[in-house]
């Protein structure tokens, strides 16, 4: 069974088995492709999970940039859920899922409003938060990612000079993000997500043949974050040493690129 999600400027789709519920609920997000992320609910329906996945930007009812996109705008796609008959929860929260800038995300909502976010499952995800995508800036001009109670969250930016490298394997980021985690140690720390904040358990998983950005690194950070807070026990990370980021580097990623190189 499906569901259409609609919000003043959000929209989704609900996801739900069709035998008798209520099922465990999960709010998926997906990365900078944007859209409606369908294939998280095609891995979770079938395991007996009620999905709403979320369109969060790039479509006609959201934004076309990157740029300060409100966290509240998931946390209304998590009342909503809740809400719902077909949903279960866990002491009145559901669990979030993401991959890559949606992982980010992910993790920023649970930690922003742990009274209604569970369990994070975060696929190649960041430990801190990055600029914006956003061609139509003036060169040099950068913003944030993400916005909370209408203040934009601080955030990581890439270098001036820093861009992708080309290989055999396409277009990688890697250069143009490590160069960004080495820029500033006060801004990064600034930028930092707070993940000790998360209510529920935290899995996260990359791969060693990430080609978007050093999520092993970030999760690292993340891990390390939890065990200075002594909640080492509520954070797992897998990592994979051949595997390849989930997310394909789309036109909109070839052009942050460009941008962030100043071409």
């Amino acid at each position: 069974m499906q569901i259409d999600y609609r919000d003043e400027n959000c929209h989704g789709t609900f996801f739900v088995p069709n035998h008798a519920g209520p099922y465990p609920a999960v709010l998926a997000l997906g990365g900078s492709d944007g859209g409606t992320p369908r294939y998280f609910a095609d891995l979770l329906v079938p395991e007996g999970f009620a999905c709403l996945s979320l369109a969060y930007w790039a479509t006609p009812v959201t934004q076309p940039w990157f740029t300060d996109i409100p966290l509240e705008r998931v946390e209304r796609g998590l009342r909503w859920l809740i809400h719902r008959p077909e949903a279960k929860t866990h002491e009145g929260r559901v669990a979030l899922i993401g991959a890559s800038r949606g992982a980010e995300l992910a993790l920023l909502v649970a930690a922003a409003f742990p009274e209604l976010a569970g369990p994070v499952v975060a696929y190649t995800p960041s430990s801190v938060v990055w600029q914006g995508i956003d061609l139509t800036l003036p060169p040099g001009v950068t913003r944030s990612s993400w916005t909370l109670r209408g203040k934009s969250l601080p955030y990581v930016s890439i270098p001036p000079g820093a861009g992708p490298s080309q290989s055999d394997k396409g277009i990688s980021w890697l250069p143009m993000m490590e160069a960004g985690l080495r820029k500033d140690a006060e801004a990064l720390n600034a930028a930092m997500i707070d993940v000790e904040k998360c209510t529920g358990p935290v899995l996260l998983i990359s791969g060693g043949d990430d080609h978007v950005w050093p999520t092993a690194t970030m999760c690292e950070m993340l891990t390390d974050r939890m065990a200075r807070f002594g909640k080492s026990d509520r954070i797992a990370h897998l990592h994979y040493p051949n595997a390849a980021s989930p997310v394909t580097v789309a036109t909109t990623d070839t052009r942050a690129a460009r941008a962030a190189d100043g071409n």
